[in-house]
């Protein structure tokens, strides 16, 4: 079984259709690839709740 971010790394790779990273910087870029989309997300529902409390 692949590590998760080597899944979310591969998903993103081929669903958003970015450039493969260099042989030997795969598992740095998985890691980089989930933390931003995963920080993306969190970003994303801290500011829904912002504003379904200022609202």
């Amino acid at each position: 079984m692949r590590k998760f971010t080597e899944i979310v790394s591969e998903g993103f790779i081929w669903g958003v259709g970015i450039t493969r990273p260099a042989p030997g910087q795969e598992k740095r870029a998985a890691l980089y690839i989930t933390t931003t989309l995963f920080g993306s997300i969190l970003a994303v529902i801290a500011l829904f709740l912002l504003l379904l409390h200022t609202l």
